[in-house]
C-alpha cells in the first residue's frame, strides 16, 4: 500500500512539472509581444550556429538552432518552451539526487521547495546561458554523487564527464561547480581509492573530448569571450554596495522559498519517533556533501568581488542553488511526518506558484500594456519586422538575407521574418564571424539602427554609401507613459560584380 502511495506522489510530481511547463510556455507565448533581451539575443545567435560566440560558449544556441529548424523557425513560444523545458529537466535531476539522500516523500518535498527559487520560475522564462546551465549542472551533481558512492561503475563516471562537458559548453561558471567536485574528493580523501582515481580519469577524458571543439574555437578566436568577461567584471562600484546589491537580488529570488519553508514548519506536525534518515550512517556525509556543493561555488564566485571589487551579476549563480532545496529538507524537515508534510507542501507550493504566475504576468506584462508604459514585454516586435521586410522588398527583388543592426532589433526581426535573415551585429564581423564583407557585397543588406546611433562609426559609412535611406517610427506603448521609437534604415544593394549570394542558397 505504501508503494502505491509513493507512486501516486511521484505521478503528482510529474503532473505538477507538466502543468508548470505548459502554463508558463502558453502564457509567455501569448501575452507579451516581445521577449527578454537575452532571449532575443539567443534568437540571433542560433540562426547561424557556431562553435563559440564573443560572449559565451555555444550549447544554448545549438539547442535553439535545432528546435528552430525542427519547428520552422524561431518564435516566442518555442523559445520559452525551451527555457522552461530545461528547467523541468533540472528539477527532475534534483529529484533523482534527492531520492538517493532522502526518503521518497521527502525527496518530492525537496523538489517542490527548489521550484520556488526564482531561478526556477519567473527567471526561467528567459532562454539564456544561466537558465540553460540548470539541467546540465543538475545532471553533473547527480552523476558525481552516484560516482563517489559507487566508484566501481565506469558508466557513471562516463556520464559525469559528458554532463560536465555539456555544462561547460553552456556557461563557463560551471567550472566553479566542477572545482567543488575536486575539492570534495580532496577533502574526503577519495583520491586514496583506486576506483575513484580510475573513474576520475575517465570523466576527465570524456570532459576534454566534449569540450575540445569549443576549446579549438577559443584558440582560433584569441579567447574572445574572456576579453568580454574581463570587461563585464570591471566596475566602479564599492565592494559593500556590490555585495549588498547581490544579496538583495538573491533575497528577491529566495523569499518565496523561505516563506514556504516557514509556513510548512508552522502547519506540519512533527512525528514522535526519529525517522530513518537520522539513523542512516550516511546522514552526516550527505549533509556535508550538500553543504560543499552549495557553498563552494558561491564562495568562489564572490571571491573576485571581495578581493578586487569586480562585479557579480545575481543571475550568474543560478545553477549554484540546485542542492539548496535538498539541503533545506534534510536539515529542517527530517523530524516531520512525511505524508502530512508532503500534502501540505503540495498545497503551499501550488498556491505560491499561482501567485508567482499572476504577479509576473499582471505586473510585467498586462499592467504595462494597459497603461501604455513602454516595457520589454510590449515592444512592437512584429510591427518592426513587418516594416523592415516591406522596406526591403520595396527596393530589392532578392530575398532579405542580411540585416546589419544590434542584437535587440535583429532578434525581433528574425522572430517574425521567414526565411530568417542573418544578423551582422553592429556591423562587426568579429562578433559576427558567420557573415563577412563579401557576403554583404553579394547579398546586399538592410541596415537598422536608432536615429541617435546612425552617426556612430559602425553605421555612418553604411548610410553614406546606401542606395536608399529613410526613417520610420514605432509606437511603443501609448501616451502618456509610452514612447516613440525612431528607426533609421538603409538599403545596401548587391554589387553588380560580386559573386552569387551564398546565404540565399542556404535559406
Amino acid at each position: 500500500m505504501k508503494a502505491i502511495e509513493i507512486d501516486k506522489s511521484e505521478l503528482a510530481l510529474f503532473a505538477f512539472l507538466l502543468v508548470y511547463w505548459v502554463t508558463w510556455t502558453l502564457l509567455a507565448a501569448w501575452l507579451p509581444s516581445s521577449m527578454d533581451v537575452d532571449s532575443v539575443e539567443q534568437v540571433v545567435w542560433s540562426e547561424p550556429w557556431q562553435w563559440g560566440y564573443y560572449k559565451h560558449p555555444p550549447l544554448p544556441s545549438l539547442l535553439l538552432h535545432g528546435l528552430n529548424k525542427l519547428f520552422g523557425g524561431p518564435s516566442q513560444g518555442l523559445t520559452v518552451f525551451a527555457a522552461q523545458g530545461g528547467n523541468v529537466v533540472a528539477l527532475i535531476y534534483v529529484w533523482l539526487l534527492a531520492k538517493r539522500i532522502l526518503p521518497p516523500q521527502l525527496a518530492i518535498v525537496a523538489v517542490l521547495i527548489t521550484s520556488l527559487i526564482g531561478y526556477h520560475n519567473f527567471r526561467a522564462v528567459v532562454f539564456n546561458h544561466n537558465t540553460v546551465s540548470l539541467p546540465f549542472t543538475a545532471a553533473a551533481l547527480y552523476y558525481f554523487y552516484c560516482a563517489i558512492r559507487q566508484p566501481e561503475r565506469l558508466l557513471t563516471w562516463l556520464l559525469l564527464g559528458v554532463a560536465c562537458g555539456l555544462a561547460m559548453l553552456t556557461k563557463y561558471s560551471a567550472v566553479l561547480v566542477l572545482a567543488s567536485f575536486v575539492m570534495y574528493m580532496i577533502w574526503q580523501q577519495l583520491w586514496r581509492k583506486h576506483f575513484v582515481i580510475r573513474g576520475f580519469l575517465v570523466s576527465l577524458s570524456i570532459f576534454m573530448l566534449v569540450f575540445s571543439p569549443h576549446l579549438l574555437w577559443l584558440i582560433e578566436h584569441d579567447w574572445l569571450p574572456f576579453t568580454y568577461l574581463d570587461k563585464q567584471l570591471t566596475t566602479s562600484g564599492g565592494r559593500l554596495k556590490l555585495l549588498g546589491n547581490f544579496f538583495a537580488n538573491q533575497g528577491i529570488r529566495w523569499w518565496y522559498t523561505l516563506l514556504a519553508v516557514w509556513l510548512l514548519t508552522k502547519i506540519s506536525p512533527r512525528q514522535t519517533t526519529r525517522i530513518e534518515i537520522v539513523e542512516s550512517p550516511r546522514y552526516t556525509d550527505d549533509r556535508r556533501f550538500l553543504f560543499m556543493m552549495l557553498f563552494t561555488p558561491l564562495v568562489l564566485a564572490m571571491l573576485p568581488l571581495l578581493i578586487k571589487g569586480n562585479s557579480l551579476n545575481s543571475n550568474w549563480v543560478s545553477a549554484f542553488f540546485l542542492p539548496a532545496g535538498i539541503l533545506l529538507t534534510l536539515c529542517v524537515f527530517r523530524h516531520y511526518d512525511e505524508a502530512k508534510l508532503l500534502k501540505n507542501t503540495q498545497w503551499v507550493v501550488w498556491t505560491i506558484h499561482i501567485g508567482i504566475v499572476l504577479i509576473f504576468f499582471i505586473g510585467a506584462v498586462i499592467y504595462p500594456a494597459q497603461i501604455g508604459r513602454n516595457a520589454r514585454t510590449n515592444y512592437p516586435s512584429q510591427q518592426l519586422a513587418e516594416t523592415a521586410s516591406a522596406l526591403w522588398h520595396t527596393h530589392q527583388q532578392q530575398p532579405l538575407t542580411i540585416v546589419i543592426t544590434n542584437n535587440w532589433l535583429g532578434g525581433n526581426v528574425l522572430l517574425h521574418t521567414r526565411p530568417e535573415p542573418t544578423v551582422l551585429i553592429d556591423n562587426d564581423s568579429v562578433t559576427s564571424p558567420w557573415v563577412n564583407r563579401e557576403d554583404v557585397a553579394s547579398c546586399g543588406a538592410l541596415v537598422l539602427t536608432s536615429v541617435e546611433e546612425m552617426a556612430l562609426p559602425a553605421y555612418a559609412d553604411l548610410f553614406n554609401t546606401a542606395s536608399a535611406t529613410g526613417q520610420f517610427a514605432l509606437n511603443w506603448g501609448h501616451p502618456p507613459h509610452g514612447a516613440v521609437v525612431n528607426i533609421a534604415w538603409a538599403i545596401l544593394s548587391p554589387e553588380p560584380t560580386a559573386t552569387a549570394c551564398r546565404l540565399a542558397d542556404a535559406n
